[in-house]
């Protein structure tokens, strides 16, 4: 008699054409580790996608660093994009395997780790279970694997956990979203010290902006736990209209005045609309770290200030 404690998987079959997309990312890899890696990632994720399409899932390959031939290099990834709900990891697993290895890289910012066991002949998959998080030691025994079904229930739940985007035109008519404050309230009593000056991205409005002070600043603490020794940073956001239609952003991280560095390691991103890194700085023995660049209004974007596990995502609309 079958367990019925015992977690749901769910096979599903490779298809050619998965196959000769995983052969055509690995044959832009010289290294042969590095070849073998990216093929079975992308047949993990391949399997992942299929089984969230049935699941009437939505994703987004193509945001996802996986099907990146330059971020497969660099980071050992598999990646895949869930539309309006995160990334999650497709872990590779073969047969006879008890514990599954993953990559300190993807540690974080991942809202699931789903294990995938592929076949032998590599024609079909076997989707195991999946983890939320992962301990220090980058690695999950398979036992310990949850149920799929709980991670549907999961993605279910999560829209109504997602924080509204903060509205940054509203800033421009002195509406402001709950929780922010401005320069002086947050950072006294030394707030000109963190009076922020742009320096354009754009080649155009270098000479013209450099030294202008931005028009609206607003600021939130950030608290990333014991992480940073449950020292809060700053988290300011500064708005300067171009146009009508165009806006400079600027995102300033800084310690605050009882700190005389940002936690090392520390990083900064900016994700577009997908969840895709457009822009990142990690802090080294620095005070502040500063973003700068242009949106149009209503476009989509955040920011994620992440510290080893722990992570802090604020998304806008322009």
């Amino acid at each position: 008699m079958k367990n019925i404690s015992e977690p749901l998987t769910f096979t599903v079959p490779i298809s050619s054409s998965a196959r000769a997309l995983a052969e055509q990312f690995c044959y832009q890899h010289s290294n042969a580790k590095k070849a073998k890696q990216v093929y079975l990632n992308t047949l993990a994720v391949s399997a992942v996608k299929f089984y969230l399409h049935c699941m009437g899932i939505e994703t987004n390959s193509s945001a996802s660093l996986s099907w990146n031939p330059v971020m497969q290099t660099v980071v050992d990834t598999a990646d895949l994009q869930i539309i309006g709900r995160g990334k999650i990891e497709c872990l590779a697993v073969l047969p006879d395997e008890k514990v599954i290895h993953i990559s300190p890289e993807v540690c974080s910012d991942r809202i699931g780790y789903i294990a995938v066991q592929l076949g032998e002949s590599l024609r079909e998959a076997t989707l195991l279970g999946f983890v939320t998080t992962v301990s220090e030691s980058s690695s999950v025994a398979i036992n310990e694997l949850r149920s799929l079904e709980e991670f549907i229930f999961q993605l279910s739940e999560a829209p109504e956990k997602i924080k509204p985007r903060t509205n940054l035109s509203n800033w421009l008519m002195d509406v402001v979203d709950v929780g922010w404050q401005t320069v002086e309230s947050l950072l006294n009593p030394q707030p000109t010290e963190l009076a922020f000056r742009f320096r354009s991205a754009e080649q155009t409005l270098e000479q013209n902006l450099e030294t202008s002070t931005f028009s609206v600043q607003k600021g939130i603490l950030l608290d990333l736990g014991q992480q940073s020794e449950s020292k809060p940073i700053a988290l300011i956001v500064g708005l300067m209209p171009v146009t009508e239609e165009e806006i400079n952003i600027c995102v300033k991280v800084c310690a605050l005045s009882s700190q005389k560095y940002l936690p090392e390691e520390l990083e900064v991103m900016v994700l577009d609309d997908s969840g895709t890194p457009v822009m990142l700085a990690t802090a080294r023995s620095t005070k502040s770290i500063q973003l700068n660049f242009s949106s149009e209004l209503g476009e989509r974007f955040s920011i994620k200030v992440a510290l080893g596990n722990v992570n802090f995502i604020e998304a806008f609309t322009a």
